[in-house]
């Protein structure tokens, strides 16, 4: 007899602890005062990474997923952040409970494999994700 576990959707998370809130973003709306932006940049980039999945270029990284621990400059709370940086852009999300955070993660890691953001050579498909990305923890 075999057990099988069905983890909730960000959607379901989102449903029973409320949306994810829209920190910082290359173009659209944010949840942030737009004079809160450096500082909550500045937080973010020096976070404890939980975290992270990577794709090099022959210059360094041109994809970067992390998870990333921070405190809130404003609340002082502590906030569980999903900071997507590429060349083309960057979106940071965050949420005070890490499990809808890590379901979050999860998820745009999965998307970006399965509909890339980035041209990528056809090697990289050749392994799952697991050449997909250069770094990554999900599976």
């Amino acid at each position: 007899m075999s057990i099988t576990l069905t983890l909730p959707t960000v959607k379901d998370l989102t449903a029973m602890c409320g949306p994810l809130r829209t920190v910082l973003a290359d173009f659209g709306p944010v949840d942030i005062a737009p004079e809160h932006n450096e500082v909550y940049s500045f937080e973010i980039l020096g976070g404890k990474t939980l975290r992270e999945s990577v794709i090099n270029g022959e210059a360094g990284p041109v994809l970067i997923i992390r998870l990333v621990e921070y405190i809130d400059p404003v609340t002082h709370a502590t906030r569980y952040g999903i900071e997507k940086w590429s060349v083309v852009g960057f979106r940071t999300v965050d949420h005070t409970v890490r499990l809808v955070s890590d379901a979050e993660y999860e998820r745009q890691v999965r998307a970006e494999y399965t509909a890339p953001t980035l041209p990528m050579a056809r090697e990289r498909f050749t392994g799952g994700m697991t050449t997909f990305y250069d770094e990554t923890d999900v599976l």
